[in-house]
């Protein structure tokens, strides 16, 4: 089995991308995992938890709001589509990153559509709804999908290489 071995600073930073993707997968994997097991009451009831000291210093604390926000929201109907969504997204995070890191081809451009499935989806939420963790992650996926570019581009000449020294030999 062959892996992905970085031979440049801009591989290592595609490399480093594309493991930060992989722990982002995994992360979202046993967060639907945590869900699956917590009803959404107690998770409501932790959020107030860990919420309420900084609301008492601050009632317009924003971080804390939006967590309270949200935690009021959740119900099991919800909660069953963050966990579907969660684990379909690191599902196909983790395909895309076990698949590059192995050096297949089929998986540069099976991440290429599925990140940029994703940059669309993040840039329809940043549309709806201006965030600025959405757009530091959007910027951070658009490099990262130019980086997989760069990365197929180079793993197409080295196996079309590959296949004709194989050929005159």
């Amino acid at each position: 089995m062959s892996w992905y071995h970085p031979s440049s600073l801009l591989d290592k930073v595609f490399e480093t991308g594309i493991i930060l993707k992989g722990i982002s997968g995994v992360s979202e994997f046993l967060g639907g995992l945590a869900l699956f097991f917590v009803q959404p009451s107690s998770i409501h009831d932790f959020l107030v938890l860990i919420t309420q000291r900084e609301l008492v210093g601050d009632p317009n604390d924003k971080i804390a709001n939006i967590i309270l926000h949200s935690a009021d929201h959740l119900s099991t109907g919800s909660t069953t589509f963050i966990i579907i969504y969660l684990w379909i997204h690191a599902f196909i995070k983790l395909i895309a990153v076990i698949g590059i890191l192995r050096n297949k081809l089929w998986a540069y451009p099976f991440s290429l559509v599925a990140l940029g499935a994703f940059v669309l989806y993040q840039l329809y939420s940043i549309y709806v709804h201006v965030s600025v963790g959405m757009v530091l992650l959007t910027i951070f996926d658009v490099f990262i999908v130019w980086l997989i570019w760069r990365e197929y581009g180079k793993a197409k000449l080295v196996k079309s290489a590959s296949y004709y020294s194989a050929k005159l030999q």
